[in-house]
């Protein structure tokens, strides 16, 4: 889990940092890796591709901390006014226990509050969008706006993303092309330098259908998440979580899946109470699908 961007900001009005250089992924340059989809992809077809965001695999996680997090202070509060209501006698005799708990409990409420507004009551995933014939990225941000930047003006690379964690990150650089302006990341985070390598495979995966076609990458999508224009079910949660694990031991497998399962209510919750993103027109406009586009795909076309 990582989430940085959803949290935190990226860091801005900076330099590009000499371990971003060293890791510079290029848009021209094809890597000697196989391609990896990892299970991102929502939809792909000649015009474009839609990924997923890299908060979507774990949302859930956030909400059944912050919500804890509420109701213990709560029952803190309460524990409190009940046993200074007691002890002093009455209402008046436990003014000054009210003021204090309030003054200490609430801010802490409000805190957590804010915190599960980030997963819950937001939207159910920040998508990616990739339009290999207008070679633009658009971004669905955390605030429902969208950031649309060219493809071949973005410094993409791997990066730190705090706490051991690395991801392939997007900048987009001022003019003297050092400056970082604004940040983006794809969905794959790996916890250690070695996951480098599994990095590269999945930006070989956008990078081969930006600059090769859809044809260079589709037989090696396996499925595609149904969720561009419903909430996630059940059984797709199930499905998708136990083809994350599904190449561990069955000895590790198990215990993540139960933890799923543990998890899962407050995924439920958060993804009932947010928005479906919905691309603007403009953008939509930009991005038309042939009706007999021989590789248009998306959740419909998995196996049964």
């Amino acid at each position: 889990m990582n989430y940085l961007g959803l949290l935190g900001d990226y860091p801005v009005s900076r330099y590009l940092n000499d371990v971003e250089m060293a890791n510079k992924l290029e848009q021209k340059k094809k890597l000697s890796v196989q391609p990896a989809h990892q299970l991102s992809a929502i939809k792909i077809n000649s015009q474009f591709i839609e990924l997923v965001d890299k908060y979507f695999m774990w949302k859930g996680f956030l909400t059944i901390f912050t919500t804890c997090a509420i109701f213990l202070s709560i029952y803190m509060i309460l524990g409190t006014l009940i046993a200074g209501y007691t002890r002093e006698g009455g209402l008046s005799g436990a003014l000054w226990i009210i003021s204090f708990v309030f003054l200490l409990g609430v801010p802490f409420i409000c805190f957590f509050i804010s915190k599960l507004k980030k997963e819950a009551f937001a939207y159910t995933h920040y998508p990616v969008r990739l339009n290999r014939q207008t070679r633009m990225v658009h971004v669905f941000r955390i605030d429902g706006t969208v950031l649309s930047v060219p493809w071949d003006e973005v410094f993409f690379c791997i990066a730190s993303a705090g706490k051991g964690n690395w991801e392939i990150q997007g900048h987009i650089l001022g003019k003297d092309k050092k400056t970082v302006f604004d940040t983006f990341a794809f969905m794959l985070v790996t916890s250690s330098k070695a996951g480098n390598a599994v990095l590269k495979n999945y930006w070989e995966f956008v990078r081969r259908y930006m600059e090769e076609g859809p044809e260079s990458v589709i037989e090696g999508i396996t499925a595609y998440l149904p969720i561009s224009d419903q909430r996630e079910t059940f059984k797709a949660a199930f499905l998708r979580m136990h083809f994350t694990v599904g190449a561990m031991p069955i000895i590790l497998q198990i215990p993540l899946l139960l933890v799923y399962l543990i998890i899962y209510p407050a995924r439920w919750f958060a993804m009932r109470t947010s928005k479906i993103p919905m691309w603007p027109k403009e953008i939509e406009d930009q991005c038309p699908v042939e009706e007999n586009d021989p590789y248009a795909r998306d959740h419909r076309n998995n196996p049964a």
